[in-house]
Order: structure tokens, then sequence, then C-alpha cells
């Protein structure tokens, strides 16, 4: 029988951690802000407030009260793109609360309020990949953040060796011109994103204008044929969502974004594609961490999936 949480937080057939007494699972808002952050910081993770703070406005995020009356037990959030597809991230369980099937218990929790037709993706790190199996996940894909200082020009005749084997042929430059996103160009954005992703995710990409730092448009002869964004963390500038028609518009808006950046650069890439890892390894962002992308109740969204090189972020898949 699948274990699984009833809507008020309390467990039906999973034992309760032993230090947690009977945890119930609440909506998170604004107002757990800081208590997310601190939560992150628990887990030597980077608090984030930006991200943090887009997820509570945008997404489902729960979690449960730590007994000890000390902040935040644990956290997920649960990113809905329309009624059949959903990102899941930034579950979190404080360090003295691990090992006690908390976060087995949240990821439940948010799948059986996604829905049983629900098709729900993540991003899965080595430490998490166990607990995502034995809730039925299935890998999708890899990904890989490559990270650094963006070196901006033509590379070296080095480099151009290393994009020759990484399998990045160069591409002609493309014809047309990068722009900040206006207004009027966001029913063009989103319904070229609906076409690439397979999903709507009007949800935060209306709200890029006002999270992102650079939200930027390439515009050719037939129109609107890419977009990006970047956002700033406390160490890195993020370059996503990232969609293009092709590896040459692509690696164009990533350019405008990251030539300029006074902090380095993140990139979440699929290192079996050729048009991107081998050039951003070029100059100058070298992979780091490496994750699956994973689903579970059914395939990930379904749309023109060589029109995206990024996600939004690796929190909302």
């Amino acid at each position: 029988m699948r274990n699984g949480l009833m809507r008020n937080g309390v467990v039906s057939n999973n034992p309760a951690p032993k230090d947690l007494g009977s945890p119930v699972i609440r909506r998170l808002g604004l107002d757990d802000l800081n208590g997310c952050a601190e939560l992150a910081l628990d887990r030597s993770w980077w608090p984030e407030k930006g991200k943090w703070a887009l997820l509570l406005a945008a997404a489902d995020a729960w979690g449960v009260d730590a007994p000890d009356g000390k902040g935040l037990a644990g956290t997920v959030a649960l990113t809905r793109w329309g009624a059949s597809n959903a990102g899941l991230g930034m579950m979190l369980v404080a360090a003295r609360f691990g090992g006690q099937g908390l976060g087995r218990l949240l990821m439940e929790y948010a799948l059986r309020e996604a829905g049983e037709d629900c098709a729900v993706s993540l991003f899965a790190t080595d430490s998490g990949r166990p607990l995502y199996d034995k809730l039925g996940f299935q890998p999708v894909r890899r990904s890989v953040a490559f990270r650094g200082t963006f070196r901006a020009g033509s590379p070296a005749n080095k480099a151009r060796k290393r994009e020759a084997r990484a399998g990045a042929a160069p591409l002609p430059e493309p014809a047309g011109e990068v722009r900040p996103v206006t207004e009027a160009d966001l029913q063009t954005i989103l319904t070229l994103d609906r076409a690439a992703y397979g999903a709507d995710r009007e949800r935060m990409l209306s709200r890029l204008p006002g999270f992102a730092e650079q939200f930027l448009v390439f515009e050719g002869d037939a129109g609107i044929v890419g977009y990006a964004a970047s956002w700033r963390t406390e160490l890195y500038t993020v370059i996503g969502p990232l969609m293009a028609q092709d590896g040459a518009v692509a690696r164009r808006l990533v350019t405008e974004l990251a030539a300029h950046s006074v902090t380095q650069i993140r990139l979440d890439l699929d290192p079996d594609r050729p048009e991107l890892p081998g050039w951003a390894h070029a100059h100058g962002l070298l992979p780091t961490e490496r994750t699956v992308i994973m689903t579970h109740g059914g395939p990930a969204p379904r749309g023109v999936s060589g029109h995206l090189y990024t996600p939004i972020s690796v929190a909302m898949c």
C-alpha cells in the first residue's frame, strides 16, 4: 500500500519521526521567508532570500515547525505548470531532525497535493536520489552546473580544441539583435515558452521582469526567437531560463548577459547536448555540481526540448 499523508499533515500509515511528535505540515507564506533562509543556512546552503521570496509568492510551499521552537524543521516547494505538470524543489530538513523520515513525509505530502494525474519533476542530487527512487521517480536526463568567471571574446586555440572535442562545432553568428524585454513582448514569450516547454510557466515567467537583474530577447527577421534572464544569488549570477531556436542564438544571449557581470556565472546545462557545454567551458565556466532530472507520475512536459537550454532554477525544474 502506498504510504501517504492526510491533508491536515497527519501521517496515514508512516511512523512519525521520534523527535518531532506528530508533525503538522502547514502552508508557508512570505512571513516565513526568514525561517526558510535560516533553514537553508542550517544545511550549509546559501540563504537565497530572493529565490525563496519568489517561490513563497508564486509556488505552493509547505513546512513543519520545529518542536523545539527554533524555526522550521523542514520545507518543500511545488511549482505548478498548468494542471498536469509541476516542479518540486527546496526539500530541506534541519540537520538536528535528519534521518527521522521527515523528508519523505514532506515529499509524499507534496506529491499528494500535486494530484495523481500530475507529472512532477525535480533535480536530484546524489544524497536525495535514494529517497526519490523509493518514491517512484524515474531519471530523465543529466544536468551539470557550469560556474566561473565568463571570458567574452573569441576562445584561444586550446579552447577551440576543447570545444571540438566536446562536439560544440562553431556556429555562424545569428542575424538579429539582443535587447531588453518590454511589456509588449511578454505574450510572445509566453507563447514561445509553452511550445518549447510543453506546459504553462506563466506564473513564474510573468514575474521575471521584477525578479531578474536582466531579461533579454533575441529578435531576428522572423520576430523573437529566443529569450533569457539572469538573476543573482549570494555568489553567482544564474542565467535561466534560456530558450532559443538554436545554439547560436543561445550563445549570443548568454554572452550578452554574462560578459559584463561583476559576479561569477552559473549555467545549468545538459552535458549530453553539444551546443553549450564545451563552449561554456572554453569561456571559463567549469563543470561543478552534477544532478539528475527525474519525473514522477508520468512523462516530463512534452515541448520542443531542443529549444530549452537552462531552467528558471533547479528549485523549479
